[in-house]
């Protein structure tokens, strides 16, 4: 990361953390309290999570990655990316990590993004568990229907943005 967003993410909790403090209401005791419980509960999860990437990245040969979901394999990179989002049941410490182990064994941006968005709309887990028993199904199919090209869309939007980016930066 460049140092100009170091700068912001270091930058943006020092300002909210002073001004919290200048408040002299609690509100800085209150939100440190919070960033505490809040940190408690999530290392242990990242944790786990990491671990598990971990084991995907040993489970799946980086050749298999590269191969299926890296720039050479182009748009079916995309749909293998889509399906591979539909299918994971996790949460968000779990499939951020998944994507950092796919990125790391050369996986294309774009299927990246096509895994990310997928997940994001699709995860059938979540499906099963709250939208049909709470929504019912008449809702999921519209839903889904609506946004059934997305993941795909955003995935060659990023190709298209990658290959505009190299031009430019050819140019």
């Amino acid at each position: 990361m460049n140092s100009v967003g170091m700068a912001i993410i270091y930058a943006v909790p020092i300002v909210l953390a002073s001004y919290a403090l200048s408040r002299r209401d609690g509100t800085f005791r209150r939100g440190m309290t919070r960033a505490v419980e809040q940190f408690a509960m999530l290392v242990p999860r990242m944790f786990c999570a990491l671990v598990a990437a971990g084991f995907v990245a040993k489970l799946i040969p980086t050749e298999f990655i590269s191969r299926f979901l890296g720039d050479e394999a182009g748009i079916t990179a995309i749909f293998i990316g889509t399906v591979i989002g539909l299918v994971i049941p996790s949460g968000p410490v779990v499939v951020f990590s998944i994507a950092a182990t796919f990125a790391k064994a050369g996986a294309a941006d774009s299927a990246l993004i096509a895994f990310i968005t997928s997940w994001t709309i699709f995860a059938f887990h979540r499906v099963i568990i709250y939208e049909i028993p709470l929504l019912g199904v008449s809702f999921l199919r519209l839903r889904l229907l609506s946004v059934l090209l997305l993941p795909i869309l955003a995935g060659l939007m990023t190709m298209g943005v990658n290959r505009a980016w190299e031009w430019i930066s050819v140019s």
